[in-house]
């Protein structure tokens, strides 16, 4: 099974993990990482490649992070080089609906087709009320 880990800065992938147990049940090989204020950013980057391999069975590893470019997202980076024969992807820009459905799918995908899966569903998932509210209305009858 597909492993999945969500980092972020505080307390957001704690978040994200616990919640979605109301939806979807707890889950194996499912976990976070939180940096905080005062952490060792070298610890952090080891911490994440620790649980990377160690959440990896031979199906690969999902990791999903909270903003592009900052650290939690540099520590998957720090990870290609130490973990050259660990199977992982990595997605910025983490939400709820797309951590719900990698949960949900990451047993009938392999790992590159649940990360395109993903992305599309992250992407689907934004809209903006009054945009939609026409289509919403219609969908409410």
């Amino acid at each position: 099974m597909i492993g999945i880990l969500v980092l972020s800065h505080g307390n957001l992938a704690q978040g994200i993990v616990e919640s979605g147990k109301m939806i979807v049940g707890s889950n194996e090989k499912v976990d976070y990482l939180g940096l905080y204020e005062g952490n060792n950013i070298d610890e952090f980057y080891d911490k994440t490649a620790e649980k990377i391999q160690e959440m990896d069975d031979g199906e690969g590893v999902l990791v999903f992070s909270d903003l592009y470019g900052a650290s939690p997202f540099k520590a998957t980076a720090y990870c290609v080089k130490k973990l050259p024969n660990t199977k992982y992807r990595s997605i910025s820009g983490v939400n709820f609906s797309m951590f719900i459905e990698g949960v949900l799918m990451r047993s009938s995908m392999e790992l590159d087709e649940l990360v395109t899966h993903i992305m599309h569903t992250g992407k689907a998932g934004i809209k903006e009320l009054f945009t939609e509210a026409q289509t919403f209305a219609k969908e409410e009858e």
